[in-house]
């Protein structure tokens, strides 16, 4: 009895792999051709080629992908490539989709500047006048002819270098200002306390979700 179990179910076993077991989509001669026609490599190669351009909406890296695009598409033989052109205004809907203007962006830099206090003589090059009681009484405390200089700048991030560190629709803006650690400063409580006037703001959230 025990003998007729197993073989019965070694049986069902064997019968269920072959039943699960797919149908090739085509036929072996289909794919035996298309083996020598794709290239997984070639594929790649395309892909590689797309990931170097930065591609928002709208700037000349999302054109110049769409270029080459085309231009691999005809020289794989296809004869109708066009290129199409939408209009973005912000106020167009394309389905569910409001369209975007298109942003691109020139340059961009975010440094790390270390201040550094030092009298307005030496702000100016001059020889410092110091007040020595002044200093006995209060040490290490700004006077109203102190100012505070840039010591030490170090280059944090570059767009030129690495185009994903810029948020996209970024405006223009050359500011320099302490910085403020407000977590994802998506609630009022991120920023209780902090006297964010003047300062600029570091958030783990996305952009569009940070309260003004």
């Amino acid at each position: 009895m025990k003998r007729v179990c197993v073989g019965l179910t070694v049986a069902l076993l064997l019968g269920g792999g072959i039943a699960a077991q797919k149908p090739p989509l085509l036929p072996e001669k289909d794919v035996a051709a298309l083996a020598n026609e794709l290239s997984g490599e070639a594929a790649k190669r395309n892909l590689e080629g797309i990931a170097r351009f930065h591609r928002q909406r709208g700037s000349q890296g999302f054109h110049a992908a769409a270029e080459l695009v085309a231009e691999r598409l005809r020289a794989y033989g296809l004869s109708d490539v066009a290129i199409l052109q939408f209009p973005a205004d912000g106020k167009i809907f394309y389905g569910t989709q409001r369209s975007r203007p298109a942003w691109d962006a020139e340059k961009g830099e975010l440094w790390e500047v270390l201040p550094e206090i030092v009298s307005c003589e030496e702000a100016q090059g001059k020889k410092p006048i110091t007040d020595a009681e002044q200093q006995k009484a209060h040490p290490g405390v700004m006077t109203a002819c102190d100012a505070v200089v840039n010591k030490d700048a170090k280059l944090l991030a570059s767009y030129e270098a690495e185009p994903i560190v810029l948020a996209e629709d970024s405006e223009s803006a050359d500011v320099t200002a302490e910085l403020v650690d407000v977590g994802e400063g998506t609630n009022e409580s991120d920023y209780a306390g902090k006297g964010m006037k003047g300062r600029i703001v570091l958030a783990s959230a996305q952009p569009g979700a940070v309260q003004d």
